[in-house]
């Protein structure tokens, strides 16, 4: 019988390879549930909660990264001064 993964949509197989290997990390907690395959699922929510969480973080600091540029002058100094403080914050993120 073939592997239930190889039939998976090759759109989202590689994102659900990486939330199996992300997931497998942790694979000393989860064993020793009661209930392994519900704690290994509740470690899969875990992880997608938390990339969603720090993706939201980083859309937020764009959006005040942006909105701290304000509205664009017609001076070239201020569209430079955007483009070098939206530069800034990408390199933290």
């Amino acid at each position: 019988m073939a592997d239930w993964r190889d039939k998976i949509n090759p759109i989202i197989k590689s994102h659900l390879e990486t939330q199996i290997k992300e997931t497998t990390a942790h694979k000393d907690a989860y064993s020793r549930a009661r209930d392994p395959t519900r704690a290994q699922m509740w470690v899969a929510i875990a992880n997608l909660s938390k990339q969603i969480f720090d993706m939201h973080l980083r859309v937020k600091v764009l959006e005040k990264a942006l909105a701290d540029m304000g509205p664009q002058k017609k001076q070239k100094d201020k569209g430079a001064d955007g483009a070098k403080a939206l530069k800034e914050v990408l390199k933290k993120l």
